[in-house]
């Protein structure tokens, strides 16, 4: 029994040390050479360690083309009630009956896309949960890396000699900053979309975009 356990884990490791194993692209590589997989997720609440994802959202940007026909929304299984947190993302839970595992959608999202620069607006929210939800299914966490739109953003309006307000970085107040369309707020994979919009319009402002990975990390440190 206690050998099995031990295999199980091994085998459930795997799919983090794959993840780990591929390396992301070169730091002066162009933009447009880029894998970018833009996610948002929605959760229980916003404290990683006791909260809990309910839904998510991602889409790759290749080429710098977002590619709609590989987008994904799942709504996934919670130990917990939503309770209150379905005032901000309207889940309800009797919306999960046929919701995902998560650690098969974390499983798919790992080895799916080993290599690609992950995106999200406030990633810092986006990184904790995924890494902690990752350490509950498989043992660890992987190493994440980020490209968050909202520090972009915050650093693009300092630039110009702006007052920037935290409400002024939501995400809907960056889109119409930008002139671009909006959509139903806090449903992960309309999120994602609104901010691959908001990734491919940035990068398109900063050097007519040919702008180098390393770059972009470094916008995105704010």
């Amino acid at each position: 029994m206690w050998q099995w356990l031990q295999w199980q884990k091994e085998a459930v490791n795997e799919v983090v040390k794959r993840f780990n194993a591929v390396p992301l692209p070169a730091a002066a590589t162009e933009v447009s050479n880029c894998d970018f997989l833009v996610l948002d997720i929605e959760t229980t609440g916003l404290v990683a360690k006791k909260d809990y994802i309910v839904s998510i959202g991602w889409l790759p940007v290749r080429q710098l083309q977002i590619e709609l026909s590989a987008a994904r929304h799942y709504l996934i299984n919670s130990p917990v009630s939503v309770g209150q947190s379905a005032i901000f993302h309207g889940l309800h839970d009797k919306d999960f009956s046929n919701a995902h595992d998560l650690a098969d959608v974390l499983t798919e999202l790992l080895t799916q896309y080993a290599g690609s620069i992950l995106v999200a607006h406030h990633a810092s929210i986006e990184r904790s949960f995924l890494e902690v939800a990752c350490q509950r299914c498989f043992g660890r966490a992987p190493r994440l890396k980020f490209i968050d739109t909202m520090q972009i953003e915050w650093q693009r309006l300092l630039n110009q000699g702006k007052v920037v307000k935290p409400q002024s970085l939501r995400l809907p107040n960056c889109l119409a900053r930008h002139h671009l369309p909006q959509s139903q707020s806090h449903h992960a994979l309309e999120d994602a979309y609104s901010c691959a919009l908001l990734l491919l319009c940035q990068l398109k402002q900063h050097r007519q975009g040919r702008l180098q990975l390393q770059d972009v990390f470094l916008l995105s440190r704010g």
